[in-house]
This record gives structure tokens, C-alpha cells and sequence, in this order.
């Protein structure tokens, strides 16, 4: 059993904490009616009051409160398993986060851009598998292939240049990664596509797709950016410059990705807006034989919360239901009576 929200269970504290001054309270009056006289001779004076009938009313709303913030923690349990069975590919997208991504001359830069194309084509590509390689000097495998696309959308939010030391735009690597990253199944069909402005690129990648080429890969270059460049903005909102000073202007390498995308087979997509360069990768996509991939067991959890809510509205109900005072149609039922010993 988990809960969703477990920090409202610090509310837990305030049911106890309200105890305190109802069982003093409590305590106070019963003190004041024995001072006030012989105890049976009160109780004729005050045949309807009760005192355990108010503490009764005020232990039930405590008890339904405590319930209710249960109920809001969202309970659930693991009990619930469900299989998936897709039909698609298998997909890698590398995705570069070097400084230049940075740069303005996408709105709002190339980086946000890349980000939401990467967004959009996991809502649009839900039957395949998805694996996310983050990269500039060197790469790293950020999310393994899989299908967990919430997952790969909370990572895919921290992408950022802080995330990688060594600059550059290592596209080789991110290849070579790739390649590695997929699942031994042979007759899954699968693809990289790379995001990247492509300036100061390894001289590896070319060998590197050609081998991705040769092994049944489909790769493609999604190019963000313009050929006319822009500055790169800092975090601290100050723009790049060299160590003369002058502010850095980043271009787009389109032939260097061109080059990148006619070697490998697939296709070179200038990123101009978000949903046209969805549709691009999509077309190009529709190559690939779809197949079914390997069935894939989530765990789920049942909500439970209802069982702590329902009793809870119970309990008010039955609050609302039961007077401060004694109630003459119900004095033999003696709900808040004690027995006599006999």
C-alpha cells in the first residue's frame, strides 16, 4: 500500500491535537456538576443533558476528519497488473544539448524547440518503444528504450547543457549509443533521430551511421536553427562571447546534416515549427515495417481512497443525526448509557 500525496498525512496531527481541548473540556464540566450539587438531584434538574452524548457527536467528527485526510492522501494498493501489446518500432532519439542549443534564433531557442518536437512526436508515436540519448562533447544514455512516455517527458524537461561538462556536438557517439541501446529482438524494426544544430561535429559521425545503415537502422537528422545563426543566451541572461570578447554567433550546419542524413538512408527535416516537423519524421517513418513488440507488464495501483471516504460521510450523517441532548423516543436504546451492575 502507498499513498499518492503522503505529506498530508502531517494532518494526521491536528485530530490529536483537537482531542486535547474536547476531553478537557469535557473534563471541566463534569468537574463543575458534581460542585454544583448531589449528582442524582442534577440529573433531575437536567434530564436531558448528556454528556457523553456531546463527546460521542464531538469523538465521531474527529474519527471522520481523520478518515477524510486519509482519503485525501490518495491510498492505493499494488494489486493490479495489466498487459501491453504494441505495434511499432523501436526508436532512439538523440538529442543534442550543447551551448549552441541555447541560441535564439528558434523560438525561444533552439534547445525549447527541440523539446517540444521531441514532446510531440510521443504523443503522436504512443505504439512504438522510445529510448532518449542526451549529448554534446560525450553521450549518455538519459532513458532506456521502453514505454513508459510519462517517464520519458520528465526527463526529457531536464534536459539541459548543465547536464553534460564537455561541449561540443559529438554526434558519432550519440550514434554509437544508440546502436547499442536497442533490444536484442531481430525483428523489431528500429530508428534513431537525432536533433541537433550539428556545428563542431565529430569527424566519426559519417562511420557511424554508415554502421547503423548496414544494420538495418533507419537514421534521420532533424536540424534546429537557421543558416544566418544567432547568439547563444546564457542562463544568467548574458549572451556567449570568445576570449576576445566578441559575442559568439552560432549556425546551423544544414550540409553537415544533410551529409549525416543521405549516408545513413533516412532524411534531413529543418526544424521550422513544431507539428510540420512532426509530420516529416512521421512520413519518413512509415517506412519501417511495423511489428509487435514484446509485451510489456505495468504495475498499477487501485485506488482505495473510497474506503475511507465513504465511512466518513457516514459518520457526519450519523452525527448530524445524534442531538446534543437526550432523546426521549430513544432513552431505551441507552446508546450513551452505562449499564448498572446489578
Amino acid at each position: 500500500m502507498r499513498f499518492l500525496y503522503p505529506e498530508l498525512l502531517f494532518l494526521l496531527l491536528l485530530p490529536v491535537l483537537l482531542a486535547v481541548p474536547v476531553l478537557y473540556r469535557t473534563h471541566v464540566q463534569r468537574k463543575k456538576l458534581k460542585e454544583f450539587g448531589r449528582t442524582d438531584l442534577v440529573r433531575d434538574l437536567m434530564p436531558d443533558l448528556s454528556l457523553r452524548r456531546k463527546l460521542g457527536k464531538d469523538l465521531i467528527l474527529l474519527f471522520a476528519f481523520t478518515l477524510m485526510i486519509l482519503a485525501l492522501a490518495r491510498p492505493q494498493m499494488g494489486a493490479k497488473t495489466e498487459k501491453v501489446k504494441l505495434e511499432g518500432i523501436e526508436m532512439m532519439v538523440a538529442l543534442d544539448i550543447s551551448n549552441s542549443m541555447r541560441a535564439t534564433d528558434a523560438s525561444p531557442s533552439r534547445l525549447a524547440l527541440a523539446r517540444n518536437i521531441v514532446s510531440r512526436m510521443i504523443d503522436k508515436m504512443s505504439n512504438n518503444k522510445i529510448g532518449l540519448i542526451f549529448f554534446a562533447g560525450d553521450a549518455f544514455v538519459q532513458m532506456p528504450i521502453t514505454t513508459d512516455f510519462i517517464s520519458a517527458k520528465m526527463f526529457l524537461d531536464n534536459a539541459s547543457p548543465d547536464l553534460i561538462e564537455a561541449q561540443g556536438t559529438e554526434i558519432g557517439k550519440a550514434v554509437r549509443m544508440a546502436r547499442r541501446s536497442f533490444s536484442k529482438d531481430n525483428k523489431a524494426k528500429k530508428a534513431i533521430v537525432i536533433i541537433t544544430d550539428g556545428e563542431n561535429h565529430d569527424g566519426n559521425a559519417i562511420g557511424e551511421v554508415e554502421a547503423a545503415k548496414k544494420e538495418g537502422i533507419l537514421v534521420s537528422v532533424i536540424g534546429v536553427g537557421t543558416e544566418e545563426g544567432g547568439p547563444i543566451k546564457m542562463d544568467d541572461g548574458n549572451y556567449l562571447t570568445d576570449e576576445n570578447g566578441q559575442m559568439v554567433v552560432t549556425k546551423l550546419n544544414t550540409g553537415m546534416a544533410k551529409e549525416i542524413a543521405s549516408a545513413a538512408g533516412g532524411v534531413f527535416i529543418h526544424a521550422e515549427d513544431v507539428s510540420g516537423s512532426v509530420r516529416a519524421i512521421q512520413k519518413s517513418l512509415e517506412k519501417l515495417e511495423k511489428t509487435e513488440l514484446e509485451s510489456t507488464i505495468y504495475s498499477a495501483y487501485n485506488e482505495v481512497y473510497q474506503y475511507f471516504l465513504f465511512p466518513a460521510i457516514l459518520l457526519l450523517v450519523l452525527e448530524f443525526v445524534i442531538l446534543d441532548r437526550k432523546n426521549r423516543y430513544f432513552e431505551r436504546m441507552k446508546l450513551f448509557e452505562r449499564k448498572e451492575r446489578k
